[in-house]
């Protein structure tokens, strides 16, 4: 081939992408639009009219209590009820929830993330882990060692990592029972 019609081809191929480009982007309005989950670069962004929708198709064994989302930053607080849970199914929803906040969506920074224990009888409340996980430091490796600790307590890597605290309740009732 020679220099002339390389020049020609990559002009013409210039021209043409002058010309389908503006009618590509004119097409983009009469896409169907998804308010459920808007796709991103990896994931679901979440946004203010599908985080009920989005947080309750997830399958926690778990009740949801309560979420929030604003600039970034959701909170989930899960709910125990009842004596049959075990450390290792409230480590299995927490790494579900970190999972799906660094994972499974594109705009999630932080996630704070709360474990409570709720006393239907005594209509009372009372915290059992917090986490406050940022997506700069969250890692692959700390959320296969939450989900690998079973019943036994939480390392120290892991609440740093993770900056999970632990209440008196959650020590006594749970770990040194």
């Amino acid at each position: 081939m020679n220099r002339g019609w390389l020049i020609g081809t990559v002009l013409l191929v210039t021209a043409a992408s002058a010309v389908i480009m503006p009618q590509l982007a004119a097409l983009e309005p009469a896409l169907p639009q998804h308010a459920a989950v808007t796709l991103g670069g990896g994931g679901a962004a979440l946004a203010e009219d599908n985080i009920v929708d989005t947080m309750s198709g997830l399958p926690f064994s778990l009740v949801i209590g309560s979420v929030g989302w604003k600039n970034g930053v959701l909170s989930l607080d899960l709910k125990v009820t009842g004596n049959e849970h075990e450390p290792e199914e409230l480590y299995r929803n927490m790494a579900l929830a970190i999972s799906f906040a660094f994972e499974d969506t594109d705009n999630v920074n932080q996630l704070l993330l709360r474990i409570i224990a709720e006393d239907r009888w005594l209509d009372s409340r009372r915290l059992l882990l917090a986490g406050d996980i940022r997506r700069g430091e969250w890692s692959q490796q700390l959320q296969q060692l939450l989900q690998e600790t079973g019943n036994r307590p939480l390392p120290d890597v892991l609440k740093e990592g993770f900056r999970i605290s632990e209440s008196e309740l959650w020590r006594k009732q749970f770990i040194y029972p």
